[in-house]
């Protein structure tokens, strides 16, 4: 277990790729982080991933079991602030939500099940902690399930891939029985070549000032590649020897490396026909290994230290800006619907999703770039197919399903399938940001008045300002909103600021209701 220190801050990021899972431990010291303890273990959850993309049981308890090891490692230290994130393996098992339902009873934190693109971008994040980078840069990072590939500009990076070719996955389609021939690197190589193909153009023009090769797979063929060459460089000369020193083994159960951990050895022949691909297909002469990766990325970001702090506000203003939201009518909707968030977030327990609301306040008009008729439901599709950095899926899902329901008739189905807490959650939110929506409808300068809101029994009751012509549509807006809410099973009682405080409860209250 790790010692404790009563004025420390302390972060806890875990890692489940494909092939292994990683704890770091760290906490923060003068401002940077310190880190106090790694651990990975092999678990190798691909390997239990069918055709079908259904995850055996055996891969799931194996993911577990080292679930309840990392846990007794931080298990002691007070108000840690602890984030998992889960890769391509999960991102695809279509039973990943039994191994997430299973890890919650392990650990009381949510498994993050990040996109191919948010992994790229917390890989390249992890790398820009861990070294200087140069003005561009491309790096590679080959998993268990996927590779990420991204090209970025100093600390920032600024095209993000994620590519179905992982060395586990490989592995087992190519070399089968751990057998090590000429043709299955051919055929593991061409599959590769298939997903280098279609990276972007601008993957393609070279000239990069570093080139660099990140986590255990791209580690292990360096330490191979040194034991004939004195340094760890890779170059595709390099690849290539290695490769025919591969075959010459003729089955992995005969390798041997004085470097390469004998748990990795096995996934050096798929991970090598993926590089030499990488070689091959891009204008790279030569790979460096960075000790920086996805966990780090997660780790700095959790601390909030360097670029990280505002991140998803930072994609927030970037999608408002793409798609042309009018800023200012926006941020008067975001700001009535805080306001109303403050009334009831204590009674109803949204104080952690005050971002979100704020987030989908902001975002709301976005579907008005492809036209008026139906823009919550272009907004919904945008931000569902839109990378959005700092976004894990559920999240990012959520927020598409707010702005889907933020005004006209609401759709049933968007919270159907979720657990029961989530969807009162989003519900909830979805109420507060339809009220903020109502109230500046005319894009009036003031919002039109609630007086008050409170949280009642099965929902909210609404105190209007005393009975005035200017507000007649607005009270037309709210009877129809009654409806639509009552749909999702939330109840919207309204009345008149004439009645008295002490009636607002009562019978007669009932009676006044408009």
């Amino acid at each position: 277990m790790v010692a404790t220190h009563p004025q420390s801050r302390h972060f806890v990021a875990i890692d489940m790729g494909s092939n292994s899972f990683h704890l770091v431990i760290a906490r923060e010291q003068d401002g940077s982080l310190q880190i106090l303890h790694k651990e990975k273990q092999q678990v190798q959850l691909a390997i239990g991933l069918n055709a079908q993309n259904i995850l055996s049981d055996d891969a799931i308890n194996r993911g577990l079991n080292c679930l309840r090891d990392f846990n007794q490692r931080f298990s002691n230290l007070d108000q840690a602030q602890v984030r998992l994130v889960a890769t391509h393996t999960l991102r695809v098992a279509k039973n990943r939500d039994k191994f997430i339902e299973a890890a919650l009873a392990i650990m009381p934190y949510p498994v993050e099940v990040i996109s191919g693109h948010e992994e790229a971008r917390l890989i390249y994040n992890g790398i820009a902690q861990s070294q200087v980078l140069g003005k561009r840069n491309i790096v590679i990072d080959i998993g268990g399930g996927s590779t990420e590939v991204v090209l970025g500009q100093k600390n920032t990076p600024t095209q993000l891939s994620s590519l179905r070719c992982g060395c586990v996955s490989f592995n087992e389609r190519y070399f089968i029985g751990g057998q090590i021939s000429a043709s299955a690197f051919r055929a593991a190589q061409s599959a590769a070549d298939k997903q280098f193909a279609s990276l972007s153009k601008e993957y393609f023009l070279g000239d990069w000032d570093l080139s660099l090769g990140s986590s255990g797979t791209v580690k292990a063929i360096c330490e191979a590649i040194s034991e004939d060459h004195g340094d760890e460089t890779i170059t595709l000369a390099r690849l290539k020897q290695l490769k025919l020193k591969l075959i010459r083994f003729g089955a992995i159960s005969n390798v041997q490396f004085a470097n390469v951990d004998d748990k990795r050895t096995r996934l050096v022949p798929a991970g090598l026909a993926i590089l030499i691909s990488f070689f091959r297909r891009l204008p790279v002469s030569q790979l460096e290994f960075s000790p920086g990766a996805l966990r780090e990325g997660v780790l700095y970001e959790l601390a909030k230290i360097g670029q990280y702090q505002d991140i998803r506000h930072r994609t927030v203003d970037s999608i408002a800006q793409l798609y042309h939201v009018d800023i200012p009518h926006a941020s008067k909707v975001r700001d009535t619907a805080m306001a109303l968030f403050e009334q009831v977030a204590d009674d109803w327990g949204l104080r952690p999703h005050a971002r979100l609301l704020s987030y989908a306040a902001m975002l709301h008009e976005i579907g008005l770039h492809i036209n008026s008729k139906a823009l919550h439901k272009h907004g919904a599709y945008i931000i569902s197919n839109s990378d959005l950095p700092g976004f894990d899926e559920s999240l990012q899902q959520d927020l598409a399903r707010l702005i889907a329901n933020h005004r006209k008739k609401p759709n049933e189905l968007f919270v159907a399938e979720l657990d029961p807490n989530h969807k009162l959650t989003l519900i909830r939110l979805a109420c507060l940001l339809r009220l903020a929506v109502l109230m500046h409808l005319g894009r009036f300068a003031k919002a039109l008045v609630l007086e008050e809101i409170q949280v009642i029994e099965g929902g909210l009751l609404l105190v209007l300002p005393s009975r005035k012509r200017k507000i007649i549509l607005f009270m037309k807006d709210l009877q129809r909103e009654q409806k639509h809410m009552a749909m999702l099973g939330m109840q919207l009682q309204l009345v008149s600021s004439l009645v008295s405080h002490d009636e607002k409860f009562s019978k007669n209250a009932v009676k006044k209701a408009i």
